[in-house]
């Protein structure tokens, strides 16, 4: 059985650590050496290996991408001039001896040409679908050819395994979600050709890049499906033609994706892309509504009917979260108790949802045209409180990117408010306000990361 992957910095820990266990007795004999044994990769040797495999392939995917274009090339300009069976047997004939590679180099042992040829062959595929389009004279300009591209890689992308597949695959529906997503999800039943209109199919495509990089404990995969399936959701009330804007929409999304990112065991990292685009979504929603103008100039202009039934949505869909997930920990726990109990045993779940409840607020406070002040007011204090809570999750987990988010994030809020509030009549007084704040913030930020960091070390 392979053991578990480990990094370089972290086998060096791993290594010391165990020579102190082993000098203050707590291990003996062979037992360092066991315990190393269940971990692979992290020597020097492995990680000069991986560093080559890894420009080796990326070397020749370059070259390999390189030749299909030639090909690609020298084919289209004499295109025109051939006849139809040429045009196909041409087609056919490349994407049968690029495939033909890729097998056969597998079969001698090359993983990596495999791959590359594989990759190659896929690029090749989607050319072939708008040159025999084009045999035809069919019209592929409303991107379904990106839907039917993306099908036909699917397949190399869950047996390979290979990022740039899943890329490939990812990329060509985001594209075709992009294109089509102002057409209704599940079409329109006036027309038969609406009604078989695949663009409801997207996340059913997407659920089994989920489940593989689920499986194999893929960020870097997960990351590109998250992408793909937040893409499609914030896209569907403009789709339904219900919400042309969907500002409040994407912060209920981004909300739900922090949700998501809380209902992961910290342990196994696959919560961080859900995190990673709910704060993009979040963030980015919060800088508009933080400036007093905007909400002075946006009151009444949300439909009422169209935000409830988007705050309907998103709040059922965490509840459902909630429940599995409590019961998810109750079963990997343990422990027993209620499910009210096994709830309020997870506390980080709270600012999720205490944001989605301040974006249907905000939401309804527009559509009612509320007081553009109070507003305002609201969503400063959520900006500032996203920040905070980033350089919290930073000191839980032990890492620096969320906590340098934060920090990052807090900044850019306080020069728009600098800009948005002390520009026209603050001056100099003003700056030195909002730089006297910023710094008091990020000195207790930087005292918080270090008693934090120091009560992990101490339970740990």
């Amino acid at each position: 059985m392979s053991g578990r992957e480990i990094t370089a910095d972290r086998r060096a820990w791993l290594v010391g650590e165990l020579e102190a266990w082993t000098a203050l007795g707590v291990l003996s004999g062979d037992q360092p050496k066991h315990i190393l044994g269940l971990y692979e990769g992290g020597t020097p040797e492995a990680e000069a290996v991986r560093r080559t495999d890894r420009a080796s392939a990326a070397v020749m995917g370059l070259g390999g991408l390189l030749i299909g274009l030639a090909v690609l090339t020298a084919v289209a300009f004499n295109w025109a001039q051939l006849a139809p069976a040429t045009r196909f047997a041409l087609i056919f004939l490349v994407l049968g001896a690029t495939y033909w590679g890729a097998w056969t180099l597998r079969r001698a042992g090359s993983v990596a040409g495999s791959n590359v040829a594989a990759f190659v062959g896929c690029l090749m595929y989607g050319a072939a679908i708008w040159l025999i389009a084009q045999t035809f004279n069919f019209t592929v300009g409303d991107s379904s050819g990106f839907w039917w591209w993306a099908v036909g890689v699917l397949p190399f992308a869950l047996a390979l395994g290979t990022w740039p597949l899943h890329a490939l695959v990812a990329a060509t529906l985001a594209w075709y979600a992009g294109e089509s997503g102002l057409r209704p999800a599940f079409g329109s039943f006036g027309s038969w050709r609406h009604i078989v209109d695949p663009t409801w199919s997207v996340p059913l495509l997407a659920i089994p890049g989920f489940a593989w990089a689920y499986a194999n404990r893929s960020r870097s995969v997960l990351a590109l499906y998250v992408a793909l399936a937040t893409l499609w959701v914030v896209v569907q009330p403009a789709s339904w033609t219900m919400d042309a804007t969907p500002l409040f929409w994407a912060g209920l999304v981004g909300s739900v994706l922090l949700l998501v990112a809380e209902c992961h065991p910290q342990s196994s990292g696959l919560g961080i892309p859900y995190r990673f685009f709910g704060v993009l979504l979040i963030g980015g929603v919060l800088m508009p509504l933080s400036t007093y103008a905007f909400n002075r100039s946006a009151s009444g202009q949300v439909m009422p009917t169209a935000l409830a039934i988007e705050a309907a949505g998103a709040v059922v869909l965490a509840a459902i979260l909630l429940v599995v997930a409590a019961e998810l920990d109750r079963r990997r726990s343990g422990r027993p108790g209620s499910l009210a109990a096994n709830l309020l045993a997870a506390p980080g779940r709270w600012f999720p949802l205490a944001l989605l409840g301040l974006f249907a607020a905000l939401g309804f406070g527009f559509a009612l045209e509320a007081s553009p002040v109070l507003i305002t007011v609201l969503a400063n204090a959520a900006t500032a409180s996203l920040a905070i809570w980033l350089t919290v999750v930073g000191a839980r987990e032990d890492r620096g990117r969320p906590f340098a988010a934060g920090v990052a994030y807090f900044l850019l809020w306080a020069v728009c408010r600098y800009a948005d509030l002390f520009s026209g009549f603050g001056g100099m007084p003003g700056a030195a306000l909002v730089f006297l704040a910023c710094g008091a913030a990020l000195v207790a930020a930087a005292w918080l990361w270090r008693r934090l960091k120091e009560a992990h070390h101490v339970h740990a």
